[in-house]
Protein backbone atom coordinates (compact mmCIF):
# COMPACT_ATOMS: atom_id res chain seq x y z
CA UNK A 1 0.00 0.00 0.00
CA UNK A 2 1.32 3.41 -0.94
CA UNK A 3 1.42 5.91 1.39
CA UNK A 4 -1.23 7.90 -0.12
CA UNK A 5 -3.41 4.96 0.55
CA UNK A 6 -2.24 4.57 4.29
CA UNK A 7 -3.12 7.86 5.53
CA UNK A 8 -6.78 7.77 4.77
CA UNK A 9 -6.69 3.92 5.41
CA UNK A 10 -4.93 4.49 8.77
CA UNK A 11 -8.12 7.28 9.58
CA UNK A 12 -11.13 4.65 8.79
CA UNK A 13 -9.01 1.53 11.08
CA UNK A 14 -8.98 4.48 13.86
CA UNK A 15 -13.10 4.82 13.06
CA UNK A 16 -13.55 1.81 13.04
CA UNK A 17 -12.18 1.51 16.87
CA UNK A 18 -13.79 3.94 18.37
CA UNK A 19 -17.23 2.21 17.34
CA UNK A 20 -15.76 -1.37 19.23
CA UNK A 21 -15.01 1.08 21.84
CA UNK A 22 -18.31 2.58 22.08
CA UNK A 23 -19.62 -0.96 22.77
CA UNK A 24 -17.41 -2.10 25.26
CA UNK A 25 -18.03 1.10 26.81
CA UNK A 26 -21.80 0.00 27.07
CA UNK A 27 -21.13 -3.35 27.93
CA UNK A 28 -19.78 -2.06 30.71
CA UNK A 29 -22.33 0.75 31.33
CA UNK A 30 -24.55 -2.51 31.50
CA UNK A 31 -22.27 -4.81 33.83
CA UNK A 32 -21.78 -1.89 36.36
CA UNK A 33 -25.27 -1.01 35.97
CA UNK A 34 -24.07 2.31 36.43
CA UNK A 35 -25.16 4.18 33.01
CA UNK A 36 -23.42 7.63 33.56
CA UNK A 37 -20.67 7.97 32.66
CA UNK A 38 -20.32 4.99 30.40
CA UNK A 39 -23.20 5.48 28.04
CA UNK A 40 -22.38 9.14 27.84
CA UNK A 41 -18.54 7.98 26.53
CA UNK A 42 -20.68 5.59 24.12
CA UNK A 43 -22.13 7.84 22.25
CA UNK A 44 -19.28 9.87 22.21
CA UNK A 45 -17.70 7.79 20.37
CA UNK A 46 -20.28 6.95 18.07
CA UNK A 47 -19.98 10.99 17.20
CA UNK A 48 -16.05 10.74 16.86
CA UNK A 49 -16.18 7.70 14.56
CA UNK A 50 -18.47 10.00 12.52
CA UNK A 51 -16.47 12.78 11.65
CA UNK A 52 -13.56 9.96 11.43
CA UNK A 53 -15.45 8.30 9.18
CA UNK A 54 -16.13 11.61 6.76
CA UNK A 55 -12.11 12.68 7.13
CA UNK A 56 -10.92 9.39 5.80
CA UNK A 57 -12.85 10.56 2.24
CA UNK A 58 -11.74 14.03 2.03
CA UNK A 59 -8.17 12.72 2.70
CA UNK A 60 -8.20 9.95 0.31
CA UNK A 61 -9.48 12.52 -2.27
CA UNK A 62 -6.94 15.31 -1.39
CA UNK A 63 -3.96 12.96 -1.74
CA UNK A 64 -5.79 11.01 -4.29
CA UNK A 65 -5.05 7.98 -1.92
CA UNK A 66 -8.43 5.93 -2.86
CA UNK A 67 -8.43 2.20 -3.30
CA UNK A 68 -10.49 -0.75 -3.01
CA UNK A 69 -9.31 -1.85 0.07
CA UNK A 70 -10.49 1.68 1.80
CA UNK A 71 -13.50 1.52 0.12
CA UNK A 72 -14.49 -1.89 1.87
CA UNK A 73 -13.40 -1.09 5.15
CA UNK A 74 -15.24 1.75 5.39
CA UNK A 75 -18.23 -0.43 4.83
CA UNK A 76 -17.37 -2.26 7.93
CA UNK A 77 -16.70 0.96 9.62
CA UNK A 78 -20.48 1.65 9.07
CA UNK A 79 -21.97 -1.48 10.50
CA UNK A 80 -20.05 -1.68 13.50
CA UNK A 81 -20.14 2.24 14.91
CA UNK A 82 -23.47 3.16 13.53
CA UNK A 83 -25.33 0.04 12.87
CA UNK A 84 -24.28 -2.38 16.03
CA UNK A 85 -23.09 0.20 18.22
CA UNK A 86 -26.46 2.38 18.27
CA UNK A 87 -28.11 -1.08 18.64
CA UNK A 88 -26.49 -1.86 21.68
CA UNK A 89 -26.97 1.63 23.35
CA UNK A 90 -30.77 1.89 22.31
CA UNK A 91 -30.92 -2.13 24.09
CA UNK A 92 -28.98 -0.33 27.14
CA UNK A 93 -30.61 2.68 28.03
CA UNK A 94 -34.74 2.23 26.54
CA UNK A 95 -37.42 0.37 26.99
CA UNK A 96 -36.97 -1.12 30.38
CA UNK A 97 -40.79 -1.74 30.62
CA UNK A 98 -41.09 -4.17 27.65
CA UNK A 99 -38.07 -7.26 26.82
CA UNK A 100 -39.91 -8.08 23.88
CA UNK A 101 -39.22 -4.63 22.50
CA UNK A 102 -35.85 -4.17 24.04
CA UNK A 103 -34.88 -6.98 21.66
CA UNK A 104 -37.44 -5.96 18.81
CA UNK A 105 -36.16 -1.97 18.00
CA UNK A 106 -31.80 -2.96 18.70
CA UNK A 107 -32.70 -5.88 15.99
CA UNK A 108 -34.34 -3.71 13.64
CA UNK A 109 -31.96 -0.87 14.13
CA UNK A 110 -28.65 -3.37 12.93
CA UNK A 111 -30.77 -5.50 10.56
CA UNK A 112 -32.21 -1.65 8.24
CA UNK A 113 -28.16 -0.82 8.72
CA UNK A 114 -27.27 -4.70 7.18
CA UNK A 115 -29.91 -3.74 4.49
CA UNK A 116 -28.57 -0.36 4.00
CA UNK A 117 -25.01 -0.81 4.01
CA UNK A 118 -25.11 -4.34 1.25
CA UNK A 119 -27.73 -1.86 -1.13
CA UNK A 120 -25.50 0.54 -0.60
CA UNK A 121 -22.89 -1.86 -2.17
CA UNK A 122 -24.20 -3.60 -4.79
CA UNK A 123 -26.30 -0.56 -6.15
CA UNK A 124 -23.88 2.44 -6.10
CA UNK A 125 -20.67 1.85 -6.92
CA UNK A 126 -20.12 5.34 -6.20
CA UNK A 127 -20.18 5.11 -3.22
CA UNK A 128 -22.14 7.78 -2.42
CA UNK A 129 -20.23 10.48 -4.36
CA UNK A 130 -23.26 11.67 -6.34
CA UNK A 131 -25.42 11.27 -3.56
CA UNK A 132 -27.28 8.35 -1.43
CA UNK A 133 -30.18 6.20 -2.09
CA UNK A 134 -32.05 6.30 1.55
CA UNK A 135 -30.78 8.20 4.32
CA UNK A 136 -27.33 6.86 5.29
CA UNK A 137 -26.94 5.25 8.12
CA UNK A 138 -24.98 7.69 10.05
CA UNK A 139 -28.48 9.52 10.54
CA UNK A 140 -29.82 6.96 13.05
CA UNK A 141 -26.51 7.03 14.61
CA UNK A 142 -26.41 10.29 15.61
CA UNK A 143 -29.98 10.52 16.29
CA UNK A 144 -29.75 7.80 19.14
CA UNK A 145 -26.17 9.04 20.09
CA UNK A 146 -26.96 12.41 20.85
CA UNK A 147 -29.87 11.98 23.04
CA UNK A 148 -28.83 9.23 25.03
CA UNK A 149 -25.73 12.18 25.20
CA UNK A 150 -28.19 14.73 26.86
CA UNK A 151 -30.02 12.46 28.92
CA UNK A 152 -26.64 10.89 30.81
CA UNK A 153 -25.43 14.61 30.97
CA UNK A 154 -26.03 15.82 34.62
CA UNK A 155 -27.75 17.33 35.80
CA UNK A 156 -29.89 16.45 33.20
CA UNK A 157 -29.95 12.85 33.84
CA UNK A 158 -33.80 12.85 34.39
CA UNK A 159 -34.42 13.64 31.08
CA UNK A 160 -35.68 9.67 30.62
CA UNK A 161 -35.58 7.74 27.78
CA UNK A 162 -37.48 5.03 29.23
CA UNK A 163 -41.06 7.09 29.61
CA UNK A 164 -42.41 10.21 28.47
CA UNK A 165 -43.13 12.35 25.87
CA UNK A 166 -39.21 12.48 25.12
CA UNK A 167 -39.00 8.95 25.19
CA UNK A 168 -41.90 8.32 22.75
CA UNK A 169 -40.07 11.16 20.14
CA UNK A 170 -36.58 9.28 20.67
CA UNK A 171 -38.81 6.08 19.89
CA UNK A 172 -40.56 7.23 17.36
CA UNK A 173 -37.28 9.78 15.25
CA UNK A 174 -35.44 5.97 15.14
CA UNK A 175 -38.29 4.13 13.31
CA UNK A 176 -38.66 6.86 10.90
CA UNK A 177 -35.07 6.83 10.46
CA UNK A 178 -35.25 3.62 9.83
CA UNK A 179 -37.44 3.60 7.28
CA UNK A 180 -35.53 6.53 5.01
CA UNK A 181 -32.50 4.25 5.52
CA UNK A 182 -34.33 1.85 3.28
CA UNK A 183 -35.89 4.02 1.13
CA UNK A 184 -35.58 5.05 -2.25
CA UNK A 185 -35.47 8.75 -1.03
CA UNK A 186 -32.22 10.09 -2.46
CA UNK A 187 -29.55 12.79 0.04
CA UNK A 188 -26.58 14.66 -0.31
CA UNK A 189 -23.16 13.77 0.60
CA UNK A 190 -22.14 17.02 2.56
CA UNK A 191 -18.55 15.78 3.70
CA UNK A 192 -17.91 16.32 0.02
CA UNK A 193 -17.90 19.51 0.56
CA UNK A 194 -15.55 21.62 2.74
CA UNK A 195 -17.74 24.39 3.84
CA UNK A 196 -20.46 22.14 5.60
CA UNK A 197 -17.91 19.67 6.85
CA UNK A 198 -15.48 21.76 8.60
CA UNK A 199 -18.25 23.51 10.77
CA UNK A 200 -19.27 19.97 11.81
CA UNK A 201 -15.87 18.63 12.55
CA UNK A 202 -15.82 21.76 15.01
CA UNK A 203 -19.16 21.18 16.97
CA UNK A 204 -18.74 17.25 17.59
CA UNK A 205 -15.31 18.13 18.85
CA UNK A 206 -17.50 20.74 21.58
CA UNK A 207 -19.00 17.78 22.74
CA UNK A 208 -15.72 16.79 24.62
CA UNK A 209 -15.68 20.13 25.99
CA UNK A 210 -15.57 19.70 30.17
CA UNK A 211 -18.68 21.92 30.24
CA UNK A 212 -21.76 20.10 30.79
CA UNK A 213 -24.25 22.73 30.07
CA UNK A 214 -22.37 24.00 27.16
CA UNK A 215 -21.89 20.77 25.53
CA UNK A 216 -25.65 19.81 25.89
CA UNK A 217 -26.00 23.34 24.07
CA UNK A 218 -23.70 21.95 21.20
CA UNK A 219 -25.78 17.99 20.76
CA UNK A 220 -29.32 20.13 20.51
CA UNK A 221 -27.37 22.03 17.93
CA UNK A 222 -25.59 19.02 16.03
CA UNK A 223 -29.27 17.09 16.62
CA UNK A 224 -31.22 19.94 14.76
CA UNK A 225 -28.83 20.33 11.96
CA UNK A 226 -29.15 16.76 11.64
CA UNK A 227 -33.19 16.83 11.37
CA UNK A 228 -32.82 19.54 9.05
CA UNK A 229 -30.36 17.15 6.64
CA UNK A 230 -32.89 14.24 7.23
CA UNK A 231 -36.18 16.53 5.97
CA UNK A 232 -34.60 18.89 3.32
CA UNK A 233 -31.61 16.99 2.12
CA UNK A 234 -33.34 15.28 -0.98
CA UNK A 235 -33.98 18.70 -1.95
CA UNK A 236 -30.62 19.14 -2.91
CA UNK A 237 -29.80 16.21 -4.98
CA UNK A 238 -28.86 17.07 -7.94
CA UNK A 239 -28.35 15.00 -11.35
CA UNK A 240 -25.14 16.49 -12.22
CA UNK A 241 -23.55 15.35 -8.44
CA UNK A 242 -23.54 12.08 -9.83
CA UNK A 243 -21.98 12.96 -13.53
CA UNK A 244 -18.99 14.85 -12.10
CA UNK A 245 -18.69 11.73 -9.66
CA UNK A 246 -19.01 9.17 -12.03
CA UNK A 247 -15.81 10.89 -13.95
CA UNK A 248 -13.51 11.54 -10.18
CA UNK A 249 -14.37 7.89 -9.93
CA UNK A 250 -12.78 7.26 -13.85
CA UNK A 251 -10.08 9.63 -12.92
CA UNK A 252 -9.33 8.75 -9.46
CA UNK A 253 -10.96 4.87 -9.10
CA UNK A 254 -13.18 4.18 -6.04
CA UNK A 255 -13.55 6.31 -3.04
CA UNK A 256 -11.63 5.20 0.11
Amino acid sequence: MKWRQAVPTSVTIVAMLSGFLSILVTMEGIRTGEPYPYYRWAAQLIMLAMILDGIDGNVARALRGQSEFGGELDTYVDMTAFGIAPAILIFAVTLHGSSLWRIVLPSAVALSGVVRLARFKVKDPLRGQGGYAGLPITGNAGWVALFVFISQTPPLERFSLNEGSVAVLFLLGIVIFIALQVSNVRYPKPTKKTILFIPCVILVGLLFVPLQKFSVRVAVVILVLGLGYGVFGPLFVKGVAVHKARREAARYGRGA
